[in-house]
Protein backbone atom coordinates (compact mmCIF):
# COMPACT_ATOMS: atom_id res chain seq x y z
CA UNK A 1 0.00 0.00 0.00
CA UNK A 2 1.12 3.51 -0.60
CA UNK A 3 2.16 6.12 1.91
CA UNK A 4 1.17 9.68 3.04
CA UNK A 5 3.14 12.70 4.76
CA UNK A 6 0.28 13.14 6.81
CA UNK A 7 -0.85 11.16 10.28
CA UNK A 8 -3.60 9.76 8.45
CA UNK A 9 -1.83 6.86 7.46
CA UNK A 10 -1.27 5.21 11.26
CA UNK A 11 -4.44 6.30 12.44
CA UNK A 12 -6.33 3.52 13.72
CA UNK A 13 -9.32 4.40 16.18
CA UNK A 14 -10.69 1.86 17.46
CA UNK A 15 -12.88 1.33 20.89
CA UNK A 16 -12.54 -1.73 22.67
CA UNK A 17 -9.90 -2.09 25.31
CA UNK A 18 -8.92 1.38 26.08
CA UNK A 19 -7.92 0.94 29.64
CA UNK A 20 -4.95 -1.13 29.63
CA UNK A 21 -2.25 -2.90 31.09
CA UNK A 22 0.40 -0.66 31.02
CA UNK A 23 2.01 1.61 33.32
CA UNK A 24 0.13 4.58 34.23
CA UNK A 25 2.82 7.36 32.13
CA UNK A 26 1.06 5.85 29.55
CA UNK A 27 -2.84 4.22 30.38
CA UNK A 28 -5.81 4.90 29.49
CA UNK A 29 -4.49 6.11 25.53
CA UNK A 30 -5.25 4.56 22.51
CA UNK A 31 -2.44 2.65 20.66
CA UNK A 32 -2.66 0.51 17.46
CA UNK A 33 -4.36 -2.60 19.06
CA UNK A 34 -3.54 -4.63 16.08
CA UNK A 35 -4.53 -8.52 16.39
CA UNK A 36 -2.45 -10.57 14.09
CA UNK A 37 -2.09 -13.66 11.71
CA UNK A 38 0.20 -16.19 10.40
CA UNK A 39 3.47 -15.98 9.04
CA UNK A 40 6.74 -16.95 10.91
CA UNK A 41 9.83 -15.34 8.42
CA UNK A 42 6.86 -14.65 5.38
CA UNK A 43 5.66 -18.05 6.29
CA UNK A 44 2.05 -19.15 7.26
CA UNK A 45 1.10 -21.40 10.01
CA UNK A 46 -2.37 -22.45 11.26
CA UNK A 47 -2.91 -19.99 14.21
CA UNK A 48 -6.35 -18.53 16.23
CA UNK A 49 -7.95 -15.42 16.69
CA UNK A 50 -7.44 -12.97 20.21
CA UNK A 51 -8.94 -9.34 20.40
CA UNK A 52 -5.59 -7.77 22.14
CA UNK A 53 -4.97 -4.63 24.73
CA UNK A 54 -3.76 -1.41 22.98
CA UNK A 55 -0.67 -1.95 25.18
CA UNK A 56 0.41 -5.08 25.06
CA UNK A 57 2.88 -6.35 27.85
CA UNK A 58 6.49 -5.83 26.81
CA UNK A 59 8.76 -9.08 25.79
CA UNK A 60 11.26 -9.96 28.94
CA UNK A 61 14.00 -9.81 25.95
CA UNK A 62 13.02 -6.39 24.70
CA UNK A 63 13.05 -3.98 28.06
CA UNK A 64 15.33 -1.85 28.72
CA UNK A 65 16.57 -1.07 32.37
CA UNK A 66 15.30 3.42 31.69
CA UNK A 67 17.86 4.19 34.68
CA UNK A 68 20.39 3.45 31.88
CA UNK A 69 18.99 4.98 28.67
CA UNK A 70 19.10 8.74 28.40
CA UNK A 71 20.48 9.01 24.35
CA UNK A 72 17.11 9.60 22.69
CA UNK A 73 16.08 8.08 19.42
CA UNK A 74 15.29 10.79 16.60
CA UNK A 75 12.36 10.60 14.89
CA UNK A 76 12.34 12.61 11.78
CA UNK A 77 8.91 14.28 10.55
CA UNK A 78 6.62 12.65 13.13
CA UNK A 79 3.50 13.77 11.28
CA UNK A 80 -0.22 14.46 12.49
CA UNK A 81 -1.63 13.23 15.00
CA UNK A 82 -2.66 9.85 14.11
CA UNK A 83 0.91 8.88 14.59
CA UNK A 84 0.20 9.56 18.64
CA UNK A 85 -0.20 5.82 18.98
CA UNK A 86 2.09 4.76 17.12
CA UNK A 87 4.37 7.17 19.17
CA UNK A 88 3.61 5.83 22.46
CA UNK A 89 3.97 2.18 21.42
CA UNK A 90 7.49 2.71 20.79
CA UNK A 91 8.33 4.76 23.56
CA UNK A 92 6.26 1.97 25.76
CA UNK A 93 7.99 -0.71 24.28
CA UNK A 94 11.60 0.73 23.67
CA UNK A 95 11.58 2.56 27.30
CA UNK A 96 14.08 5.13 25.77
CA UNK A 97 13.34 8.88 24.98
CA UNK A 98 12.60 10.39 22.18
CA UNK A 99 13.57 13.61 20.13
CA UNK A 100 11.89 14.79 16.97
CA UNK A 101 12.78 16.95 14.11
CA UNK A 102 10.21 19.07 12.56
CA UNK A 103 10.02 21.96 9.93
CA UNK A 104 9.04 25.15 11.00
CA UNK A 105 6.26 24.91 8.74
CA UNK A 106 4.70 20.87 9.89
CA UNK A 107 5.28 22.25 13.93
CA UNK A 108 1.73 22.94 13.85
CA UNK A 109 0.53 19.71 12.72
CA UNK A 110 3.23 18.07 15.11
CA UNK A 111 2.61 19.74 17.99
CA UNK A 112 1.05 16.91 19.64
CA UNK A 113 4.47 15.38 19.90
CA UNK A 114 5.87 18.04 21.96
CA UNK A 115 4.44 16.81 25.67
CA UNK A 116 6.11 13.04 24.70
CA UNK A 117 9.34 14.04 23.46
CA UNK A 118 12.14 14.65 25.18
CA UNK A 119 13.83 17.61 22.66
CA UNK A 120 12.10 19.08 19.76
CA UNK A 121 14.11 20.09 17.28
CA UNK A 122 13.13 22.67 14.25
CA UNK A 123 14.71 23.12 11.33
CA UNK A 124 13.55 25.84 8.71
CA UNK A 125 12.77 23.60 5.78
CA UNK A 126 13.07 19.85 4.65
CA UNK A 127 16.22 20.11 3.90
CA UNK A 128 18.95 17.72 4.75
CA UNK A 129 21.41 19.59 5.61
CA UNK A 130 19.44 22.64 7.43
CA UNK A 131 18.58 19.33 8.92
CA UNK A 132 22.09 18.60 10.31
CA UNK A 133 22.47 21.70 11.18
CA UNK A 134 19.72 21.85 13.62
CA UNK A 135 20.86 18.93 14.91
CA UNK A 136 24.01 19.39 15.38
CA UNK A 137 23.33 22.70 17.31
CA UNK A 138 21.15 20.97 19.62
CA UNK A 139 23.68 18.11 20.43
CA UNK A 140 26.37 20.66 20.89
CA UNK A 141 23.84 22.99 23.03
CA UNK A 142 22.57 19.92 25.12
CA UNK A 143 25.64 18.03 25.00
CA UNK A 144 23.95 14.75 23.83
CA UNK A 145 23.92 11.98 21.38
CA UNK A 146 21.19 10.75 18.99
CA UNK A 147 21.31 6.97 19.94
CA UNK A 148 19.46 5.91 16.38
CA UNK A 149 17.22 8.00 14.01
CA UNK A 150 14.62 6.98 11.76
CA UNK A 151 11.50 7.77 10.34
CA UNK A 152 8.26 6.53 9.01
CA UNK A 153 7.37 9.17 6.61
CA UNK A 154 8.20 9.16 2.83
CA UNK A 155 9.48 13.05 3.47
CA UNK A 156 11.61 11.83 6.17
CA UNK A 157 13.62 9.20 4.36
CA UNK A 158 16.59 11.25 2.88
CA UNK A 159 16.89 13.68 5.86
CA UNK A 160 17.16 10.40 8.09
CA UNK A 161 19.83 9.04 5.70
CA UNK A 162 21.74 12.27 5.32
CA UNK A 163 21.83 12.23 9.37
CA UNK A 164 23.01 8.91 9.60
CA UNK A 165 26.16 9.11 7.54
CA UNK A 166 29.48 8.01 8.66
CA UNK A 167 31.02 11.66 8.79
CA UNK A 168 27.73 13.56 11.19
CA UNK A 169 26.14 10.66 13.27
CA UNK A 170 27.28 7.41 12.25
CA UNK A 171 24.23 4.99 12.58
CA UNK A 172 22.84 2.84 10.95
CA UNK A 173 20.72 3.55 8.08
CA UNK A 174 20.03 2.72 4.51
CA UNK A 175 23.43 4.85 2.53
CA UNK A 176 22.31 7.81 1.27
CA UNK A 177 23.48 7.27 -2.11
CA UNK A 178 20.84 4.16 -1.96
CA UNK A 179 18.31 6.32 -0.78
CA UNK A 180 18.70 9.09 -3.81
CA UNK A 181 18.58 6.49 -6.13
CA UNK A 182 15.70 4.35 -4.78
CA UNK A 183 13.14 7.57 -4.07
CA UNK A 184 13.72 8.76 -7.67
CA UNK A 185 12.08 6.01 -9.93
CA UNK A 186 13.36 7.21 -12.80
CA UNK A 187 17.19 6.64 -10.85
CA UNK A 188 15.95 2.74 -9.05
CA UNK A 189 14.53 1.81 -12.80
CA UNK A 190 18.38 2.39 -14.39
CA UNK A 191 19.61 0.67 -11.29
CA UNK A 192 17.32 -2.11 -11.72
CA UNK A 193 18.29 -2.65 -15.76
CA UNK A 194 22.15 -3.06 -14.97
CA UNK A 195 21.59 -5.59 -11.91
CA UNK A 196 19.08 -7.31 -14.52
CA UNK A 197 15.61 -6.40 -12.90
CA UNK A 198 12.70 -6.07 -15.57
CA UNK A 199 12.22 -2.72 -16.65
CA UNK A 200 9.24 -1.38 -18.70
CA UNK A 201 10.14 1.29 -21.51
CA UNK A 202 10.55 4.60 -19.48
CA UNK A 203 11.62 8.36 -19.85
CA UNK A 204 12.11 11.22 -17.60
CA UNK A 205 10.46 14.46 -18.52
CA UNK A 206 10.17 17.88 -16.42
CA UNK A 207 8.97 19.91 -19.05
CA UNK A 208 6.36 20.33 -21.60
CA UNK A 209 8.98 20.67 -24.38
CA UNK A 210 10.99 17.79 -22.90
CA UNK A 211 7.78 15.28 -22.75
CA UNK A 212 7.42 16.28 -26.62
CA UNK A 213 10.46 15.23 -27.62
CA UNK A 214 10.12 11.81 -25.83
CA UNK A 215 6.58 11.17 -27.46
CA UNK A 216 8.11 11.78 -30.94
CA UNK A 217 9.37 8.01 -30.49
CA UNK A 218 6.31 5.42 -30.92
CA UNK A 219 5.12 4.52 -27.01
CA UNK A 220 2.36 1.83 -26.36
CA UNK A 221 -0.64 3.05 -24.75
CA UNK A 222 -1.94 2.65 -21.93
CA UNK A 223 1.24 4.50 -20.45
CA UNK A 224 1.31 6.22 -17.00
CA UNK A 225 2.41 9.32 -15.77
CA UNK A 226 3.61 9.72 -12.06
CA UNK A 227 6.38 11.89 -10.14
CA UNK A 228 9.68 10.68 -10.54
CA UNK A 229 9.92 11.30 -6.64
CA UNK A 230 6.50 10.94 -4.89
CA UNK A 231 4.07 8.53 -2.95
CA UNK A 232 0.59 7.40 -2.50
CA UNK A 233 -0.49 7.80 -5.56
CA UNK A 234 -0.49 11.51 -5.59
CA UNK A 235 -0.67 12.84 -9.59
CA UNK A 236 -0.83 9.45 -10.22
CA UNK A 237 -2.48 8.98 -14.08
CA UNK A 238 -3.24 6.10 -16.88
CA UNK A 239 -3.92 7.68 -19.85
CA UNK A 240 -4.53 5.92 -23.28
CA UNK A 241 -3.88 8.51 -26.01
CA UNK A 242 -1.22 11.05 -26.66
CA UNK A 243 -4.03 13.52 -26.23
CA UNK A 244 -5.29 12.89 -22.82
CA UNK A 245 -1.55 12.07 -21.25
CA UNK A 246 -0.31 15.83 -22.39
CA UNK A 247 -3.85 17.22 -21.02
CA UNK A 248 -3.11 15.62 -18.29
CA UNK A 249 0.41 16.44 -17.62
CA UNK A 250 -0.16 20.26 -17.86
CA UNK A 251 -2.47 19.73 -14.87
CA UNK A 252 -0.39 18.23 -12.81
CA UNK A 253 2.60 19.62 -13.64
CA UNK A 254 1.23 23.10 -12.76
CA UNK A 255 -0.30 21.63 -9.61
CA UNK A 256 2.36 20.13 -8.29
CA UNK A 257 4.69 23.48 -8.98
CA UNK A 258 2.02 25.74 -7.42
CA UNK A 259 1.04 23.52 -4.34
CA UNK A 260 3.65 24.60 -2.17
CA UNK A 261 3.43 21.19 0.14
CA UNK A 262 5.57 18.84 -1.78
CA UNK A 263 9.79 19.29 -1.43
CA UNK A 264 11.63 21.64 -3.80
CA UNK A 265 14.06 18.46 -4.54
CA UNK A 266 10.71 16.61 -4.81
CA UNK A 267 9.19 19.21 -7.52
CA UNK A 268 12.55 19.31 -9.15
CA UNK A 269 12.67 15.22 -10.19
CA UNK A 270 9.97 15.51 -12.43
CA UNK A 271 7.85 12.99 -13.80
CA UNK A 272 8.51 9.23 -15.41
CA UNK A 273 6.60 7.81 -17.93
CA UNK A 274 6.69 4.23 -18.39
CA UNK A 275 4.71 1.72 -20.41
CA UNK A 276 1.48 0.15 -18.82
CA UNK A 277 2.56 -3.69 -17.77
CA UNK A 278 -1.08 -5.49 -16.90
CA UNK A 279 -0.52 -7.29 -13.92
CA UNK A 280 -1.45 -8.77 -10.19
CA UNK A 281 -0.46 -6.06 -7.49
CA UNK A 282 1.31 -7.83 -4.79
CA UNK A 283 3.49 -5.94 -2.07
CA UNK A 284 6.19 -7.36 -0.22
CA UNK A 285 7.02 -5.54 3.43
CA UNK A 286 9.60 -6.40 5.90
CA UNK A 287 13.21 -4.94 6.82
CA UNK A 288 17.08 -5.33 5.86
CA UNK A 289 19.92 -4.82 8.11
CA UNK A 290 23.41 -4.29 7.15
CA UNK A 291 22.41 -5.26 3.43
CA UNK A 292 20.20 -8.32 3.93
CA UNK A 293 16.65 -8.93 4.04
CA UNK A 294 15.63 -10.92 7.34
CA UNK A 295 12.11 -11.00 7.17
CA UNK A 296 9.59 -10.13 4.43
CA UNK A 297 5.57 -10.79 3.88
CA UNK A 298 3.90 -10.57 0.63
CA UNK A 299 0.36 -9.93 0.13
CA UNK A 300 -2.08 -9.19 -2.12
CA UNK A 301 -3.51 -6.30 -3.51
CA UNK A 302 -6.82 -5.54 -5.07
CA UNK A 303 -7.16 -4.62 -8.43
CA UNK A 304 -7.00 -0.46 -8.68
CA UNK A 305 -9.46 2.13 -8.72
CA UNK A 306 -10.02 3.77 -12.55
CA UNK A 307 -7.41 5.44 -14.09
CA UNK A 308 -6.09 7.19 -11.04
CA UNK A 309 -4.39 4.49 -9.56
CA UNK A 310 -6.13 4.48 -6.41
CA UNK A 311 -5.78 1.44 -4.40
CA UNK A 312 -8.60 -0.74 -3.32
CA UNK A 313 -7.36 -2.71 0.01
CA UNK A 314 -5.66 -6.13 0.08
CA UNK A 315 -5.29 -9.80 1.46
CA UNK A 316 -2.42 -10.72 3.99
CA UNK A 317 -0.65 -13.25 3.34
CA UNK A 318 -0.28 -13.29 -0.14
CA UNK A 319 -2.57 -16.04 -1.98
CA UNK A 320 -0.27 -16.68 -5.24
CA UNK A 321 1.37 -19.62 -5.28
CA UNK A 322 4.55 -19.51 -3.14
CA UNK A 323 7.44 -19.27 -6.17
CA UNK A 324 5.23 -16.03 -7.62
CA UNK A 325 5.02 -14.64 -4.40
CA UNK A 326 8.83 -14.71 -4.19
CA UNK A 327 9.02 -13.42 -7.85
CA UNK A 328 10.94 -16.95 -9.29
CA UNK A 329 10.76 -16.29 -13.00
CA UNK A 330 12.82 -16.83 -16.47
CA UNK A 331 13.41 -12.90 -15.92
CA UNK A 332 14.37 -13.28 -11.95
CA UNK A 333 15.61 -16.34 -11.39
CA UNK A 334 16.95 -15.67 -7.80
CA UNK A 335 13.78 -13.79 -6.99
CA UNK A 336 13.23 -10.29 -6.73
CA UNK A 337 14.28 -10.19 -3.06
CA UNK A 338 18.10 -10.99 -3.95
CA UNK A 339 18.18 -9.03 -6.93
CA UNK A 340 16.69 -5.20 -6.15
CA UNK A 341 18.56 -5.38 -2.88
CA UNK A 342 21.27 -6.11 -5.28
CA UNK A 343 20.39 -3.09 -7.46
CA UNK A 344 20.47 -1.55 -3.91
CA UNK A 345 23.42 -1.86 -1.84
CA UNK A 346 23.11 -1.22 2.19
CA UNK A 347 19.56 -1.66 2.58
CA UNK A 348 18.94 -0.94 6.62
CA UNK A 349 15.31 -0.10 7.14
CA UNK A 350 12.35 -1.38 6.76
CA UNK A 351 10.80 -1.52 3.28
CA UNK A 352 7.67 -1.78 1.28
CA UNK A 353 7.82 -3.40 -2.02
CA UNK A 354 5.64 -3.03 -5.33
CA UNK A 355 5.60 -5.69 -7.91
CA UNK A 356 3.13 -6.62 -10.67
CA UNK A 357 2.75 -10.10 -11.56
CA UNK A 358 1.38 -11.24 -15.03
CA UNK A 359 -0.71 -14.98 -13.81
CA UNK A 360 -0.59 -16.05 -17.42
CA UNK A 361 2.87 -15.37 -18.75
CA UNK A 362 4.04 -15.29 -15.16
CA UNK A 363 6.54 -12.36 -15.99
CA UNK A 364 7.54 -9.72 -13.20
CA UNK A 365 7.58 -6.49 -12.61
CA UNK A 366 8.96 -4.57 -9.97
CA UNK A 367 7.15 -1.29 -9.44
CA UNK A 368 9.16 0.64 -6.44
CA UNK A 369 10.54 0.19 -3.57
CA UNK A 370 10.16 2.21 -0.78
CA UNK A 371 12.40 2.68 2.34
CA UNK A 372 9.56 3.40 4.87
CA UNK A 373 6.77 1.37 6.68
CA UNK A 374 4.22 0.88 4.12
CA UNK A 375 0.82 3.31 4.30
CA UNK A 376 -2.66 2.96 5.38
CA UNK A 377 -3.82 -0.36 6.77
CA UNK A 378 -0.60 -2.42 6.30
CA UNK A 379 0.83 -1.37 9.55
CA UNK A 380 -2.29 -2.84 11.21
CA UNK A 381 -3.03 -6.05 8.45
CA UNK A 382 0.86 -7.18 8.72
CA UNK A 383 0.62 -7.28 12.33
CA UNK A 384 -2.38 -9.04 11.94
CA UNK A 385 -1.04 -11.76 10.20
CA UNK A 386 2.93 -12.01 11.49
CA UNK A 387 2.80 -10.45 15.09
CA UNK A 388 5.10 -7.99 13.37
CA UNK A 389 4.71 -4.15 14.12
CA UNK A 390 6.78 -2.56 11.49
CA UNK A 391 6.94 0.83 13.25
CA UNK A 392 8.37 -1.18 16.03
CA UNK A 393 10.89 -2.81 14.05
CA UNK A 394 12.23 0.35 11.85
CA UNK A 395 12.92 1.97 15.48
CA UNK A 396 14.56 -1.15 16.56
CA UNK A 397 16.97 -1.10 13.82
CA UNK A 398 17.62 2.54 14.61
CA UNK A 399 19.76 1.98 17.40
CA UNK A 400 22.52 -0.06 17.36
CA UNK A 401 22.56 -1.42 21.41
CA UNK A 402 18.90 -2.24 20.62
CA UNK A 403 19.90 -4.47 17.78
CA UNK A 404 23.34 -6.24 19.52
CA UNK A 405 20.51 -6.78 22.40
CA UNK A 406 17.88 -9.63 20.80
CA UNK A 407 17.25 -10.22 17.12
CA UNK A 408 14.85 -8.10 15.59
CA UNK A 409 11.90 -10.84 15.35
CA UNK A 410 8.26 -10.93 16.13
CA UNK A 411 6.38 -9.52 19.39
CA UNK A 412 3.39 -11.54 19.31
CA UNK A 413 2.60 -14.54 18.09
CA UNK A 414 -0.05 -14.75 15.21
CA UNK A 415 -3.69 -14.30 15.87
CA UNK A 416 -5.94 -14.84 12.49
CA UNK A 417 -4.85 -16.71 9.72
CA UNK A 418 -5.79 -13.77 6.53
CA UNK A 419 -6.67 -10.60 6.85
CA UNK A 420 -8.79 -7.88 4.09
CA UNK A 421 -8.49 -4.66 3.71
CA UNK A 422 -10.56 -2.16 2.01
CA UNK A 423 -9.81 1.61 0.86
CA UNK A 424 -12.99 3.64 0.43
CA UNK A 425 -13.73 6.41 -1.82
CA UNK A 426 -16.33 8.42 -3.40
CA UNK A 427 -16.84 8.83 -7.09
CA UNK A 428 -17.94 12.50 -7.23
CA UNK A 429 -16.81 15.79 -5.71
CA UNK A 430 -18.90 16.61 -3.21
CA UNK A 431 -18.88 17.42 0.56
CA UNK A 432 -18.82 14.78 3.03
CA UNK A 433 -22.21 14.30 5.19
CA UNK A 434 -20.43 11.32 7.25
CA UNK A 435 -17.73 9.23 7.73
CA UNK A 436 -17.71 6.87 10.99
CA UNK A 437 -18.47 3.71 12.13
CA UNK A 438 -20.80 2.34 14.28
CA UNK A 439 -20.73 0.16 17.85
CA UNK A 440 -21.30 -2.97 15.97
CA UNK A 441 -17.86 -2.41 14.07
CA UNK A 442 -16.18 -2.51 16.92
CA UNK A 443 -17.49 -5.03 18.69
CA UNK A 444 -17.46 -7.62 15.72
CA UNK A 445 -14.86 -10.07 16.54
CA UNK A 446 -13.09 -10.00 13.02
CA UNK A 447 -12.72 -6.15 12.99
CA UNK A 448 -9.10 -5.64 13.05
CA UNK A 449 -8.76 -1.79 12.72
CA UNK A 450 -10.09 1.08 10.45
CA UNK A 451 -9.51 4.63 10.01
CA UNK A 452 -11.59 7.38 9.06
CA UNK A 453 -9.79 10.09 7.28
CA UNK A 454 -13.13 12.87 6.74
CA UNK A 455 -14.62 15.13 8.87
CA UNK A 456 -18.37 16.17 8.31
CA UNK A 457 -19.03 18.90 6.50
CA UNK A 458 -15.24 19.04 4.67
CA UNK A 459 -14.81 19.12 0.71
CA UNK A 460 -13.84 16.07 -1.05
CA UNK A 461 -11.89 15.94 -4.67
CA UNK A 462 -11.85 12.18 -5.86
CA UNK A 463 -9.09 10.73 -7.86
CA UNK A 464 -6.54 12.19 -5.62
CA UNK A 465 -4.86 8.70 -4.97
CA UNK A 466 -4.56 8.34 -1.22
CA UNK A 467 -5.89 11.78 -0.13
CA UNK A 468 -9.03 10.79 -2.31
CA UNK A 469 -9.41 7.87 0.69
CA UNK A 470 -12.60 8.09 3.04
CA UNK A 471 -11.87 5.35 5.22
CA UNK A 472 -9.74 2.18 5.34
CA UNK A 473 -10.86 -1.00 7.07
CA UNK A 474 -9.89 -4.97 8.12
CA UNK A 475 -10.72 -7.75 9.09
CA UNK A 476 -9.58 -11.52 9.96
CA UNK A 477 -10.50 -14.26 9.40
CA UNK A 478 -9.37 -18.51 9.05
CA UNK A 479 -8.77 -18.07 5.37
CA UNK A 480 -9.46 -15.76 2.28
CA UNK A 481 -12.85 -16.32 1.68
CA UNK A 482 -14.41 -16.33 5.27
CA UNK A 483 -11.65 -12.54 5.75
CA UNK A 484 -13.83 -10.88 3.06
CA UNK A 485 -17.45 -12.13 3.97
CA UNK A 486 -16.11 -10.44 7.65
CA UNK A 487 -14.69 -7.47 5.92
CA UNK A 488 -17.83 -6.89 3.90
CA UNK A 489 -19.76 -7.30 7.05
CA UNK A 490 -17.69 -5.14 9.39
CA UNK A 491 -18.33 -2.70 6.08
CA UNK A 492 -22.03 -2.23 6.33
CA UNK A 493 -21.49 -1.29 9.79
CA UNK A 494 -20.10 2.21 8.61
CA UNK A 495 -21.72 5.45 7.66
CA UNK A 496 -19.67 6.59 4.19
CA UNK A 497 -21.66 9.49 2.46
CA UNK A 498 -20.50 12.30 0.32
CA UNK A 499 -23.25 14.79 -0.87
CA UNK A 500 -22.45 15.57 -4.54
CA UNK A 501 -21.78 19.44 -5.45
CA UNK A 502 -24.03 20.97 -8.55
CA UNK A 503 -20.98 21.01 -10.78
CA UNK A 504 -19.08 17.83 -12.03
CA UNK A 505 -15.87 16.51 -10.44
CA UNK A 506 -12.73 17.89 -12.51
CA UNK A 507 -10.93 14.59 -14.00
CA UNK A 508 -7.74 16.36 -13.21
CA UNK A 509 -8.09 16.74 -9.63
Amino acid sequence: MTGSSDGRVFAVFLRRHWRTQASSSVSNLPSFGFTSSTANAGRSFPGSYKQTAFFRRVPRGLQMNAGHVSSPLLIILPGGSGREAVLRRILATLDRPVAVLVPRRLQEASAWAKPLCSAWIECERLDPEEAWTAVSEWMARTRQRVAGCTTWDEWGIEICAYLCAAERLNLPYTPLATVRQVRNKVRFREACGKAGVPTPRFANAHTEDELLRVLEKDWSYPLILKPARGAGSYYCRKVEAKDELLEVFAAFDGQLRSEGKTPEEDVRGGWILEEWFSGWEVDVDGWAKDGQVEWMLVSDNKPLQSHACCEMGGVYPSQLPEHLQEGYSPQLPMGWQAQVVRASPGLHSVFHFEALVNLETQEVMPVELNLRVGGAECPCCVEAVSGVFLPLMAARLAIPSVLDQSPVQALEAPQVQVAASTNEYAQHKGVVEACEGSEELYSDPSFLGAAFFATKGSSYEPLRGAMSCLAWLAAGGRDANEAEQNLQRCLSFCSLKVLPVSEPASEMT
